[in-house]
């Protein structure tokens, strides 16, 4: 059997789901998308296919668009999708099954899993017993669907209520628009060391570091504030609200396994 897990994420939520879908499937190799990107051209194909990522903005990010968009499409048995949220997922599933159906390939199943947020842009990450909350409610939705995905049931995409679909199509093309010039916005204080984390920790290469060992971003950012989270100095901020803000990742995700994409 072939099967193989696309995945993207920032701050490990999506990570964490990702690995235990693979417990599921010993045989299933966890690629990110960043790295299928790279093929020439990206081919989706296998008995099992699955993608998961975060929500941005009550959508998928740009970089799942344009995976699924690019990539050849061979024969697909069975097909799912897992997104991780931290306020709801309004209608990023259905966005999702109608790129998918427009590119040829059929959703088998999806999921949506709740998980602390890391938008630390708009609130302050929750810690405590709210977090850890939040992060059984995680785990238990994590371990239900790896149950059903065992099975291979079928699992349609739950509509959202009206609410949901107003912000999934209203704010999410603005982000979206937003994003070619987004990480304009970023910049490192002066306690920033020159380590060369944040160089390491972003998923689209996007950063290096000036002669003055400086974080310089260029312009093709995801917002997945993975470099934002991961600055041992909390130097790095966007805008003016983040300063005084806690920064995140995943509890059972090191680092590490963010810094070498999960190898």
């Amino acid at each position: 059997m072939t099967a193989v897990c696309y995945w993207f994420s920032g701050t490990g939520n999506s990570l964490f789901v990702a690995r235990k879908i693979t417990e599921v499937f010993p045989q299933m190799q966890r690629v990110p998308i960043t790295k299928a990107l790279v093929e020439n051209p990206p081919r989706i194909h296998g008995d099992v296919v699955g993608f998961v990522f975060p929500v941005y903005a009550y959508g998928p990010p740009a970089i799942v668009k344009r995976f699924i968009a690019r990539a050849a499409k061979g024969e697909v048995g069975f097909l799912f999708t897992a997104v991780t949220h931290g306020g709801g997922p309004a209608a990023a599933l259905t966005m999702v099954e109608r790129l998918l159906t427009e590119n040829n390939l059929p959703l088998h199943s999806a999921f949506s899993i709740r998980m602390p947020s890391n938008y630390v842009v708009g609130s302050n990450p929750v810690t405590g017993e709210k977090a850890a909350a939040i992060f059984a409610q995680g785990e238990k939705e994590t371990t239900r669907m790896c149950e059903l995905l065992a099975q291979r049931a079928h699992v349609p995409v739950v509509s959202a209520a009206t609410g949901g679909r107003l912000k999934s199509w209203a704010v999410h093309p603005l982000f979206m628009r937003g994003l070619k010039t987004a990480d304009r916005k970023f910049f490192s204080r002066d306690s920033c060391t020159g380590c060369g984390i944040c160089v390491k920790v972003c998923p689209m290469e996007n950063i290096t570091l000036t002669a003055e060992k400086r974080p310089r971003w260029h312009g093709s950012c995801e917002y997945c504030l993975g470099c934002i989270h991961a600055c041992p100095e909390r130097a790095i901020q966007t805008g003016m609200l983040t300063k005084k803000r806690r920064r995140y990742r995943h509890r059972d995700i090191p680092l590490k396994a963010l810094l070498n994409r999960d190898h």
